[in-house]
């Protein structure tokens, strides 16, 4: 697999940041976690995202909903 390949699992030494050769096994090992932490972060925020804009439109949908019905003497 290529290393734009969403189906590799990303790894510390994907990121291009100084290079992580040499560390300590200790320290890698909680840089590999930070960023799979942050990336999950990321992906939850992105989906929160989605969700919010879904309940948005549902709030707008019933307040039109609301505004004709009330227009009809209900």
């Amino acid at each position: 697999m290529s290393l734009r390949d969403p189906r590799r699992r990303r790894r510390i030494e994907d990121v291009r940041c100084p290079t992580v050769k040499g560390l300590p096994d200790d320290i890698y090992h909680m840089l590999h976690h930070s960023y799979v932490d942050i990336v999950k972060m990321r992906k939850s925020i992105e989906s929160l995202d989605v969700r919010i804009g879904a309940s948005l439109k549902a709030v707008l949908e019933s307040c039109d909903l609301l505004k004709r019905v009330r227009g009809e003497h209900f």
